[in-house]
């Protein structure tokens, strides 16, 4: 499960946490999972909403910036204004985009989600991802079909999972990520979370006894 306000949310949508992130999965060459995550996000921006929309989007896949947040001292930033000049980090391509503007049209619509698709997803592409075969397809199939602002939702949402379940528990024990929680006071983990991303200690092997094999 995603949760809407968890601390890699914040992390992506704040300017310096986002380039933090993305610079450390450089240094373990998963970098390409997170520009796909971004581009589809700025590729959502201009294409329009399904027939037949969720109202229960999950905040973590969503553009609209969250106004609260897991940081403690979230009530001394809390400028949310108009003329407030706060970045959107990983989604600052997508705050850009006023309401009036018009979606793309669907030609164009399907020329960007064809360069998505053979960049990330098709077979021996440059960047593609550890996506399973299924997704992958069915992707493909929507890419005949009119397209709308929900067509790469399974997949972001496999790879939003993959940088939370993966990458970001080790990134919050690098020195770049504790200054930039220290200096910011931002990424302030619930309890209940702060759990799963303390360090693991290996388990101990010294009660473990092998069963004779009875011939």
């Amino acid at each position: 499960m995603i949760y809407p306000n968890d601390v890699m949310n914040e992390v992506l949508r704040d300017e310096i946490g986002c380039d933090l992130f993305r610079n450390y999965l450089k240094t373990i060459y998963c970098s390409e999972t997170l520009q796909f995550w971004t581009e589809i996000e700025a590729f959502k921006a201009f294409a329009p909403p399904p027939k037949t929309e969720n109202n229960g989007t999950l905040l973590a896949f969503s553009s609209t910036p969250i106004e609260s947040s897991s940081s403690n001292n979230n009530n001394n930033n809390n400028n949310t204004s108009p003329n407030n000049n706060n970045n959107g980090g990983c989604f600052s391509s997508n705050n850009s985009k006023q309401d009036n503007t018009k979606y793309l049209p669907q030609d164009e619509l399907h020329e960007k989600a064809q360069n998505l698709f053979d960049r990330f997803l098709e077979n021996g592409s440059e960047f593609e991802l550890n996506i399973d075969a299924l997704s992958r397809e069915v992707v493909r199939t929507k890419l005949a079909d009119d397209i709308d602002s929900s067509l790469f939702d399974d997949v972001q949402k496999v790879v939003y999972e993959s940088l939370w379940m993966d990458c970001f528990p080790p990134f919050t024990h690098t020195i770049a990520y504790n200054r930039y929680k220290q200096d910011t006071g931002k990424c302030h983990l619930p309890e209940f979370l702060r759990i799963s991303f303390k360090r693991k200690s290996p388990k101990k092997d010294d009660n473990i006894r092998m069963k004779p094999i009875s011939k």
